[in-house]
Parts: C-alpha cells; structure tokens; sequence
C-alpha cells in the first residue's frame, strides 16, 4: 500500500504547484537542453507564495523547442 501511496502524493504535490501566470517574456536562455523563458508577473497584494507582497515578480517557465522558437523576448505568455 506504501508503494502505491507515496507516489500518488508526489503527484498530487507537483500539480498542486501549477498556477497560471501571464507575463512578458524578458529573457530566453536554454540550460541543459532544456529551453526556459522569464517572465515578469504583476500580482494583487497579498498574493501568492512566490510573491507574497504583490507587485512585479519574475518566473521561469521551462517550454519545449516549438514553443520556445514561437516567441520573441516581449511578448506576453501565459505558464500554467
């Protein structure tokens, strides 16, 4: 039962972290193969953890190459 438990909270952990945020893209870098922008993010007072004053924040977003190249620094995207 332990087996099968552990993972299902893991799991549930991780998606629980997922939140939309929109943003303009401010930089793209790729690190390890893997392909990221930064977005800066406006949120309300009292906001979420990353941010929990509110005003402008900065995140990364880890995207595939297709999205990646479909972007230019100063666009907005949305991460979820």
């Amino acid at each position: 039962m332990k087996k099968i438990l552990l993972p299902f909270l893991f799991i549930l952990f991780i998606s629980c972290n997922d939140i939309d945020e929109c943003g303009d893209i401010t930089q793209k870098y790729v690190q390890d193969g893997k392909y990221y922008f930064v977005i800066i993010v406006e949120k309300s007072s009292g906001g979420g953890s990353e941010n929990p004053g509110g005003g402008i924040g900065y995140a990364d977003a880890e995207v595939n190459l297709e999205t990646y190249n479909s972007f230019n620094v100063g666009d907005e995207f949305c991460r979820n």
